[in-house]
């Protein structure tokens, strides 16, 4: 029998409708994590409990609360997010914050993306982007349709000058009999194993990334996906803002094209590149449970959705994205040499 969600002030509305893709102006953007003391000793403190989920990427946090940070400790958040890829932080009051203190929080790494079509709890605003699942609203195989699998590897919204850096995602209730897990890979390990030959082809690529990608199409129809969509170009090999080190800045439901190459040439190294980066050896699973808040830094790791949970049951997440500094190639000589 259904029941009532945990949260419902926070359940998804649009009463507006969907609007047109917002395209963002480059802009000049602080980086927290530059700021940050590289000890970290607000939030490596001596009683918290900090471990490791793989040597590559993540790490879990216990015994600091984000709502109780000044704004030397969320820099610090934001160097150890570039650092690791993605930071766990267990037992938070962070959802019962309210939607200010919330929003407050998150504006510290910069201005807030504004989501064109997903909902927003009545009383906030699309900056504020609600992930929700239960037997009425469907979930991620509802939205895709029938597939194998469900794997949706991304990098959130990367169509504009600047990308999202810090970002926030945490839980108020999830699946009653398990699963519904994120997992993230970390695309700075993914660059790293590449051959030194290998990385210097792609050293000078670019990719073009654009709003209408499977998750839009999917909400608004290819038509007006592809009518109102907002386009970029961006370094296929950027280097972090914060941690110098190299990524690979693919996004596969977003950035499906590279430029210059013919289409049979794109798919094939795409296609690569994005089996590549989804491999265990520098991916990690996130398992939800209460009190948790996800923060991970979106030029070091992408992410996917494990809608594995069973129908009907309710999952209800909130997403707030900041955005960061526009993506600079991580080899500007090569680069530019490649453009002409």
């Amino acid at each position: 029998m259904p029941t009532e969600p945990l949260y419902p002030t926070y359940l998804p509305t649009r009463p507006d409708g969907y609007m047109p893709t917002l395209n963002v102006s480059h802009f000049e953007a602080d980086e927290p994590g530059n700021r940050a003391d590289p000890l970290k000793p607000t939030i490596l403190k001596a009683n918290a409990t900090v471990t490791n989920i793989t040597p590559r990427i993540g790490t879990e946090i216990r015994g600091v609360q984000l709502s109780q940070l000044s704004p030397a400790g969320l820099d610090e958040v934001a160097l150890l997010a570039a650092e690791r890829g993605v930071i766990v932080f267990r037992d938070q009051d962070f959802a019962d914050i309210g939607f200010e203190g919330q929003r407050n929080i998150v504006k510290h790494y910069g201005p807030l993306h504004q989501h064109p079509t997903m909902g927003y709890p009545e009383g906030t605003g699309p900056d504020f982007h609600v992930v929700y699942a239960d037997e009425n609203a469907g979930n991620l195989r509802t939205l895709l349709g029938p597939h194998t699998a469900y794997d949706l590897w991304h990098v959130d919204q990367t169509f504009t000058p600047n990308v999202p850096s810090t970002t926030f995602f945490w839980v108020l209730e999830i699946p009653a009999s398990g699963g519904g897990d994120t997992a993230f890979t970390s695309l700075t390990a993914a660059y790293d194993a590449l051959s030194p030959t290998f990385r210097q082809i792609l050293g000078g690529l670019s990719l073009y990334h654009t709003s209408a990608s499977v998750g839009e199409v999917a909400r608004v129809g290819m038509e007006r996906a592809l009518k109102e969509a907002v386009n970029t170009t961006h370094p296929l090999v950027i280097r972090h803002p914060v941690t110098g080190k190299a990524s690979l800045f693919v996004n596969p439901t977003i950035a499906r094209k590279v430029e210059g190459f013919l289409p049979e040439e794109s798919d094939n190294l795409l296609k690569f590149l994005h089996n590549h980066i989804t491999s265990l050896d520098f991916s990690c699973r996130v398992k939800w449970e209460k009190g948790t808040v996800v923060v991970w830094d979106q030029r070091t790791a992408a992410h996917s959705a494990v809608p594995d949970f069973a129908d009907g049951e309710r999952r209800h997440m909130v997403r707030i994205l900041p955005y960061g500094s526009k993506p600079e190639p991580a080899f500007p000589e090569q680069h530019n040499n490649a453009k002409g």
